[in-house]
């Protein structure tokens, strides 16, 4: 299990896409991911959305997004992310006062 947390931080460039590369691991199997008062970079949710979809093992997830901005490309990559877990037992995603949109 893995649970990671970002607060009222930017995520964007090189640095946030190693932190989002870190999370490409085909073990994982339960992954709470929690993003609050963030900004995330096209660049760098994409990198999430794609590191995302090789954990194919995936059982659990929770994805929390809460007070944070993504641009259009970010939501596209997690989209395409949660359509890769063919195991997936068990999801909850929950979105507030989030902007998922180009601006």
């Amino acid at each position: 299990k893995a649970t990671i947390m970002f607060y009222n931080t930017k995520l964007t460039d090189a640095g946030g896409q190693a932190l989002a590369s870190g999370l490409d691991r085909p073990q994982l199997l339960d992954l709470d991911l929690r993003l609050r008062a963030c900004g995330v970079a096209d660049d760098t949710g994409v990198a999430l959305g794609r590191s995302l979809g090789k954990c194919s093992n995936m059982l659990k997830l929770r994805l929390e997004l809460e007070d944070t901005k993504m641009g259009d490309a970010t939501g596209v990559a997690l989209g395409k992310a949660l359509r890769e877990f063919p195991k997936i037992a068990q999801a909850a995603i929950s979105l507030f006062n989030t902007k998922l949109a180009d601006d």
